[in-house]
């Protein structure tokens, strides 16, 4: 193992909440806060996924932008199957997924709110999502009880989601099954998959305790999807390296 180089790897967290997440630990907490948190662990990139809105992109894209930290815009949704986080190119804007919510049928006041499932199938939400430019990633699959493995769905139907064209990665929290995700060795679910790892931090304690990293020349939505296809050689988990 060797020190990994920055200016070829790039230190994502693609699940982070803020406070406009209902669940957050503490609604005082600032976006520069956050940031802050983020740079301490030396991200490059963070995905703000609050739960099924995302009223906070903006004022931490500002906030961010200060530091030198990239901010993706997204949404952790909460489905029947299970959650997904949702994620947008760096300059997709507030309007375009607001109203992607409105059109899969997330209310005003249910913005924010991790117990309000929405209430169109899992696989339309996945085409919409796409439709709209953004990719999809199984969130913390393995963690009970809305890692989608853990839902209370059959198995057949755990299958099905797995089986998805719409998903584009699996978010682990087991990083030792990473291997056999990703060459499609899981009893049942034969699709490989590039697995990625995430804080879904709901403080600013817990921002970047699961990174990973992306070998991109720029940091995009066209860079990550290219590691979602080519992540044998483009994906990397921290503990790979040294410092």
């Amino acid at each position: 193992m060797c020190a990994y180089d920055s200016s070829e790897y790039k230190k994502l967290d693609l699940h982070i909440h803020t406070p406009h997440s209902v669940c957050y630990s503490d609604m005082s907490v600032t976006p520069e806060q956050i940031v802050e948190a983020a740079k301490v662990f030396g991200l490059d990139a963070i995905g703000i996924t609050d739960h099924n809105g995302v009223d906070n992109v903006d004022i931490m894209r500002n906030a961010a932008a200060k530091e030198g930290l990239t901010v993706f815009p997204g949404i952790e949704l909460t489905t029947k199957s299970g959650h997904f986080l949702a994620v947008f190119d760096i300059d997709a804007t507030v309007r375009q997924i607001d109203k992607l919510l409105d059109d899969i049928g997330v209310l005003g006041g249910q913005r924010g709110d991790a117990q309000v499932n929405i209430p169109l199938e899992t696989e339309d939400i996945f085409k919409t999502v796409i439709n709209n430019g953004g990719l999809v990633v199984a969130a913390h699959i393995e963690r009970w009880p809305s890692g989608f493995l853990e839902t209370n769905l059959t198995r057949a139907a755990k299958m099905e989601i797995h089986a998805s064209r719409y998903l584009s990665a699996l978010e682990i929290t087991i990083a030792r099954n990473r291997e056999q995700w990703e060459n499609g060795l899981m009893r049942g679910y034969p699709k490989k998959y590039a697995c990625i790892q995430g804080s879904d931090a709901h403080s600013p304690l817990e921002v970047g305790r699961r990174s990973f990293l992306v070998r991109m020349d720029r940091i995009g939505l066209a860079g990550l999807r290219d590691a979602f296809v080519n992540w044998d050689n483009k994906i990397v988990f921290p503990d790979e390296f040294v410092d």
